[in-house]
């Protein structure tokens, strides 16, 4: 008996933690393609993104929620792969047991089963076009829209820390009307 209930708690841990990304009628900007325009700059359509002389990295994206996130996915492709690079290799040299990340992958999504109740459909949208240039290679630790969520559900948690001076985050934005023609 104490078998079956331990079996059952592990597949209602492992089902519950599952992230179904939001349905999109309409998925043709996945089929839109990144056109370099200089050295360091990308476009498809009306959206740019491009590193400064300074440094910088700029970019402006429109249209529909998920149109936006797959956009700046394939504008900052290299980026958005090379963040979770990094992400993941602090996270194995914090914690350097592979078993013990394994069950973590659980753990953690059963902690953040509702994560998607607090997350309005807009944004949902916007990180789901996203997932579409997250790399393959993480494919262990969840899908693409499930790793994405918890990065950001990570990174705003980090933000509630703040308080507590235990985390700090810099970061700006402004509005753009069009590209530069000077890139």
């Amino acid at each position: 008996m104490l078998l079956v209930l331990i079996i059952a708690l592990g597949i209602y841990v492992v089902q519950a933690g599952k992230m179904n990304p939001p349905v999109v009628a309409d998925t043709t900007s996945l089929q839109w393609e990144r056109k370099q325009i200089s050295p360091t700059a990308y476009t498809p359509g009306n959206s740019w993104f491009r590193k400064s002389q300074s440094g910088l990295y700029e970019m402006y994206v429109e249209g529909k929620p998920f149109e936006r996130g797959v956009v700046y996915g394939k504008l900052a492709s290299e980026l958005v792969k090379r963040q979770e690079d990094a992400f993941t290799d602090q996270i194995k040299k914090m914690i350097p047991s592979e078993s013990y990340l394994k069950f973590l992958k659980y753990f953690i999504g059963f902690f953040n089963r509702h994560l998607l109740a607090h997350v309005i459909e807009e944004y949902q949208q916007e990180i789901y076009g996203v997932s579409f240039s997250a790399s393959d290679k993480y494919d262990f630790i969840g899908t693409n829209f499930g790793r994405i969520m918890n990065y950001h559900a990570a990174h705003d948690i980090g933000h509630a820390l703040q308080s507590m001076a235990l985390v700090g985050c810099t970061s700006f934005g402004t509005g753009m009307a069009a590209l530069p023609t000077a890139v």
